[in-house]
C-alpha cells in the first residue's frame, strides 16, 4: 500500500506509530494529500507544507489555549473557578496535569524538516529564486527555533537550575525528516543535552534573522524582528545575558515605537492585531474557532462584551488570584458572590491604582455561577466569540529582557542604570501620572535585588494571562507560591516538569522519562 502524507501529519518515532497493519495508517483528506514520493516537489506543496506548520501552532495544546492558559494555572496566577472543571488539577499541580504538547510539535518539526530536506532538490520552472528560497528557509528556521523552544523549555529543566535536581537532559534533537513507517522504526532518539538544543535554536534564529524582512503590518508571520525578539527570550533562559540584551536591543532600535502608552493601552487590546505584536498566532476565519470549552475567551472570562454583565458566553475558568489582583491594584470585595450586578453583596471593584494594565480585569457575569475579575485581553477580537489571535512576541517583552539582562547576577552587560531606564520606560508608559512622581523618584534608586524583584513583578503584570508566569519562576529556579488558594510547589518538587508521553517512551529504550513518572 501507499502511505499517504498530510502536511502537519506523519508519525516520527516508533514509539508513536504504533501501527500494526496498514489499516492503521493516518487517514487524511485525499485532497489535502499528496504521495510522499511527490509531496514536496513543487513551490505550491512547499508553501504548503509552511502553512500546515503554522497551522499546528493552532492547537489547543499550543498556542490554542495551553501555552497561553497553562503556565497561568501551574504557578502563582491563575486560580479556577470551578464552573466546568477546566483547570482545576493543573491550578493544584496534580500529579499528571500538565502540558502535553510533544506530539503536536514533533509533528510540526518533521513537517519542517521535510520542507527543508526538499528545497534545495527542487527542479521546477520557473526555477526557485533567491528571495523564494530565503523567505521559506527563514520561516521554517524560525518556526523550527520555536517549537524547540517551547518542548525544552516545557520537559527540561532550564540552563542554571538543573544542578539541584535530577535532570534527565533536554529532548530528541531530530534535523532530518522521516517519511515512511520503516525510517521512523529505524529512529530511536534519545534526549539531547539541554545546551545543544539551545545551541540548535541560536543557529536557527541567527540564519531566520539573515534571511527574513522586516516586520511590516503582518506579525502572523515570521518576520526579521521575530526572530530576533525570540532569539532575546531564548538566551535570557540561557542566561546568556549579552545575546539577551543584544537581540532586545536590535528589537527596540527599529520597533521600540510600538511601545503601547498610557493613552491606547486598551484600546490597543480590544483590535484583532495588538499594535506591539511582533508575532501571533493568527486565527482568521471562524472555522479556526476553537469554541466555547477550550478558547482563550472562554477559559478567560464569561464576558462577551467589556463592560456587559447581562450577556454571558464563555465560563470564565481561570481567574487573577488573590496575589496577581494586589500586584495589578485592583481591591475587590464579594469576590465569587453569586449575586446579581447591581444588587448589595455582588462581586464589586471597589478601587484601582494609576496603573492602565488593571483596566483589562473586569468583574465577569453570574451566568455560568459565580462572579470573579476576569482577564479580558482575549473578547473574541476576530470578529466571533472565542476568537482571538495568540501573541506570542510584543515589544515590552524587549525591555523588561533588556532590563533584567543588565542587572541580573553574573551578567556580563551588568548596567543597573541602564536596566533602570528600561524599566522605567515600561512604567512611564505603563502608570499615568508616573513622571516627577514619588513611585518615579523611588524607582531611579532601585539597585541590586530590589531592583531585580521589581522586574519581576512588571513581567507578572505586564504578561498575566499571556503564558510567561510559570516559565519565568521555572527559569530563575523559584518555588511555585500557590498560597493561599493552594499547597505551595518547592522547585525540586518533581512536578515543576511534565511527564514525557506513554506512547514515545513504549519501544523506544533510548528515551528516558522526567523523574517522578
Amino acid at each position: 500500500m501507499k502511505f499517504r502524507y498530510k502536511v502537519s501529519t506523519i508519525a516520527l518515532f516508533a514509539a508513536a506509530l504504533t501501527f500494526s497493519s496498514c489499516e492503521k495508517a493516518v487517514e487524511v483528506d485525499p485532497r489535502q494529500s499528496v504521495d510522499l514520493s511527490t509531496a514536496l516537489n513543487t513551490k505550491e506543496n512547499i508553501n504548503a507544507a509552511i502553512t500546515g506548520a503554522y497551522s499546528r501552532l493552532k492547537s489547543a495544546r499550543v498556542y490554542g489555549r495551553d501555552m497561553i492558559a497553562f503556565p497561568e494555572a501551574l504557578a502563582d496566577n491563575g486560580h479556577f473557578t470551578n464552573k466546568s472543571g477546566r483547570f482545576a488539577n493543573e491550578t493544584r499541580n496534580i500529579h499528571g496535569a500538565h502540558f502535553n504538547n510533544w506530539q503536536n510539535y514533533y509533528y510540526m518539526i518533521n513537517d519542517i524538516n521535510l520542507a527543508l530536506d526538499a528545497i534545495p532538490q527542487l527542479n521546477v520552472v520557473p526555477a526557485v529564486t533567491a528571495a523564494e528560497n530565503d523567505a521559506w528557509v527563514g520561516q521554517l528556521k524560525f518556526l523550527r527555533a520555536l517549537a524547540y523552544f517551547d518542548l525544552v523549555r516545557t520537559y527540561a529543566y532550564i540552563p542554571g537550575t538543573e544542578g539541584v535536581v535530577n535532570s534527565k537532559g533536554g529532548v530528541p534533537l531530530l534535523l532530518s525528516g522521516v517519511k515512511t513507517l520503516d525510517d521512523a522504526l529505524l529512529r530511536l532518539p534519545s534526549r539531547a543535552k539541554t545546551a545543544d538544543v539551545y545551541a540548535q535554536i541560536y543557529a536557527d534564529l541567527q540564519d531566520a534573522e539573515a534571511k527574513l524582512k522586516d516586520l511590516t503590518l503582518a506579525p502572523a508571520l515570521a518576520n526579521k524582528q521575530a526572530a530576533q525578539a525570540l532569539m532575546a527570550r531564548v538566551a535570557l533562559y540561557n542566561k546568556d545575558y549579552a545575546k539577551a540584551a543584544e537581540y532586545a536591543q536590535k528589537v527596540i532600535t527599529t520597533h521600540g515605537s510600538r511601545l503601547l502608552t498610557t493613552a491606547n493601552y486598551v484600546s490597543s487590546w480590544r483590535n484583532k492585531v495588538n499594535p506591539e505584536s511582533l508575532f501571533e498566532v493568527s486565527f482568521t476565519i471562524n472555522a479556526e474557532n476553537i469554541g466555547v470549552n477550550e478558547s482563550l475567551q472562554t477559559s478567560f472570562t464569561t464576558l462577551v462584551v467589556s463592560g456587559d454583565r447581562l450577556q454571558t458566553g464563555g465560563w470564565g475558568d481561570l481567574v487573577p488570584t488573590s496575589t496577581l489582583l494586589t500586584d495589578l491594584g485592583i481591591t475587590v470585595i464579594n469576590q465569587g458572590s453569586s449575586i446579581e450586578p447591581g444588587k448589595t453583596g455582588t462581586t464589586t471593584i471597589t478601587a484601582r491604582t494609576n496603573d492602565v494594565r488593571n483596566q483589562l480585569y473586569e468583574v465577569g457575569t453570574v451566568g455560568r455561577g459565580s462572579a470573579f475579575v476576569e482577564s479580558t485581553k482575549y473578547l473574541g477580537k476576530n470578529g466571533f466569540v472565542n476568537l482571538d489571535n495568540a501573541i506570542v512576541l510584543r515589544v515590552s517583552e524587549m525591555y523588561l529582557i533588556l532590563a533584567e539582562a543588565q542587572s541580573a547576577v553574573g551578567s556580563t552587560v551588568l548596567d543597573e542604570a541602564a536596566s533602570r531606564s528600561a524599566l522605567i520606560t515600561i512604567k512611564r508608559n505603563r502608570y499615568t501620572s508616573y513622571a516627577g512622581s514619588t513611585m518615579e523618584a523611588s524607582d531611579l534608586l532601585l539597585a541590586g535585588s530590589a531592583l531585580r524583584n521589581e522586574i519581576m513583578k512588571q513581567r507578572r503584570i505586564e504578561f498575566a494571562f499571556e503564558g510567561h508566569r510559570f516559565f519565568d519562576l521555572k527559569r530563575q529556579g523559584m518555588d511555585l507560591t500557590k498560597s493561599p488558594q493552594y499547597t505551595n510547589v518547592p522547585f525540586t518538587d518533581y512536578r515543576i516538569l511534565p511527564a514525557i508521553p506513554l506512547r514515545e517512551l513504549d519501544g523506544n529504550p533510548n528515551l528516558v522519562n522526567n523523574e517522578g513518572y
